[in-house]
């Protein structure tokens, strides 16, 4: 994946964490209250978006593997063309040189 795709995944778990801060607020004053708020819904919304945040972040640690081996992989390629351009390039020169003879 690219840039964009793990900048995706950084925005949903930033949102994430966001509704989930906002939730635990919630919930904290609900409980000062106790004013017939009904916890346990809170609760379950809080555990639903913690399990989704930690898939997020699960997601984007693969992503970023994926990402740091195919760097690695075109630096390879990149090296091998360089070489490959060289000895094109040499042996174009030998056989100018040849051809003149």
């Amino acid at each position: 994946m690219d840039a964009q795709a793990l900048a995706a995944f950084e925005a949903r778990a930033s949102q994430a964490e966001q509704r989930l801060a906002a939730l635990e607020a919630k919930l904290g004053g609900a409980a000062a209250s106790a004013g017939g708020v009904d916890a346990s819904r809170y609760v379950a919304e809080l555990q639903t978006l913690r399990e989704v945040l930690v898939a997020a972040k699960a997601e984007q640690e693969g992503l970023e593997k994926r990402v740091a081996d195919l760097e690695q992989e075109n630096s390879k390629l990149r090296y091998q063309c360089l070489h490959l351009k060289r000895a094109v390039t040499e042996g174009d020169e030998k056989l100018a040189a040849l051809q003149k003879q």
